[in-house]
């Protein structure tokens, strides 16, 4: 197969993260297998890949609040930066001729510049499997319907997509029905489980302290300063019987950088800007403190390390419902960020410590993901090829 995967990645690393799973886990199952990602990214290139992926890499763009967006390297307005982007991706779909066109989150892309993409193929490439992939959580589901619906996006999925993948359990959470989806899209949607890069155990190269650390780990870091600013006042308090590893992410600030590092002077603390192997590193953490996001979330769960979980409530409620969600099943902890303190979160910390001394039994989900989505995907394109090939006999 020829697999063309997008992923806009305006903000954070977790789509990235994501669709290089997937792209992983079809070059694995089949290494004939050519992944050509589109992305914003601009940590792409930090990633290791197998043999047969490739990125082309789309001029950045950064999210400004209230659904705008901006130039992020390149001094043009938005409206020609998207032009741009939207040229390079259809160009990309005439050239790589792909098989298989698979859509991180966002149905048409940021502002629509897949839409036109999609048409194309639709019309001129009626062979190309046409896939959506959508988180387990996207948003208060009232908010997600209201804004599709505004945007007409139920009637674009139904008639421009074969297939939706939702890449979480069905019995952690399930709100499709309430996104105001067409009831053919939900026929053909397939809840196929988390999507994590697959662990394979080793030693993690230069660690400056020995394995059952604490790790607090925002995410990119963009807005992570107030979990890690806490963390380490908490540590502050009295002398902790751990270490600490923090890793601000890329996209902290320079500013909020100097900051953690001056907090975490004189204490059991090692900072680290960015590591492309947090699955590692998470395995050798004895407790992490993270946000929650998709990918930290699903590394956690696959580690099944205890963590305790501060979600990002603005400006969404994806981290919040998953982590109520996760930790009503007693899968983790969390604090919600207004509930946030210092002496809470050490208290917190320590009780996590303390919890993986006693044996406990902890519900397994379903972390499968990407090998279902493989299998779901391949199926679906047979189906579509031996449907073409059905109408052609019948007209003939």
């Amino acid at each position: 197969m020829k697999i063309m995967m997008y992923s806009h990645d305006s903000y954070g690393l977790g789509h990235l993260r994501r669709t290089l799973a997937l792209a992983e886990a079809f070059v694995e199952a089949n290494p004939k297998t050519n992944v050509l990602l589109l992305t914003g990214s601009t940590v792409s290139n930090s990633y290791r890949m197998s043999q047969g992926i490739d990125i082309l890499k789309l001029p950045s763009a950064v999210k400004v609040g209230g659904g705008k967006y901006e130039s992020s390297r390149l001094s043009i307005s938005f409206k020609r930066l998207k032009q741009l982007r939207s040229t390079l991706i259809i160009g990309a779909a005439e050239s790589f001729e792909p098989d298989v066109f698979l859509v991180d989150k966002a149905p048409l892309g940021m502002k629509s510049e897949v839409e036109d993409t999609l048409r194309f193929l639709n019309d001129e490439r009626p062979a190309t499997l046409n896939v959506l992939g959508l988180r387990d959580v996207m948003d208060d589901p009232g908010q997600v319907r209201h804004s599709w619906r505004e945007r007409g996006i139920p009637e674009s999925i139904e008639k421009l997509y074969d297939l939706v993948l939702v890449y979480g359990p069905r019995e952690v959470y399930d709100p499709l029905s309430e996104y105001g989806l067409h009831e053919g899209t939900i026929a053909r949607t397939h809840y196929v489980g988390y999507i994590g890069k697959k662990h394979r155990l080793k030693a993690v190269s230069e660690l400056p302290f020995e394995p059952g650390y604490a790790l607090v780990t925002p995410g990119g870091g963009g807005d992570g300063l107030k979990v890690i600013e806490t963390y380490l006042k908490g540590l502050a308090l009295r002398e902790p019987d751990h270490d600490s590893i923090i890793v601000t992410g890329p996209m902290m600030s320079d500013r909020d950088r100097r900051r953690v590092e001056g907090l975490a002077r004189g204490l059991r603390v090692r900072v680290l800007e960015f590591r492309a192997d947090m699955e590692d590193l998470i395995q050798g953490a004895g407790v992490v403190v993270a946000m929650g996001g998709y990918n930290t979330t699903t590394e956690l769960l696959e580690a099944r390390k205890p963590a305790l979980i501060v979600p990002r409530v603005e400006p969404r409620v994806e981290q919040l419902i998953r982590a109520e969600r996760l930790t009503g099943l007693g899968l983790t902890q969390m604090i919600h960020p207004d509930e946030l303190t210092p002496e809470l979160m050490r208290a917190k910390v320590e009780d996590l410590f303390e919890s993986r001394r006693a044996p406990r039994v902890r519900l397994r989900v379903d972390l499968s993901g990407a090998d279902r989505a493989v299998e779901v995907v391949t199926e679906g394109l047979q189906n579509l090829r031996r449907g073409r090939r059905d109408a052609e006999a019948v007209g003939a």
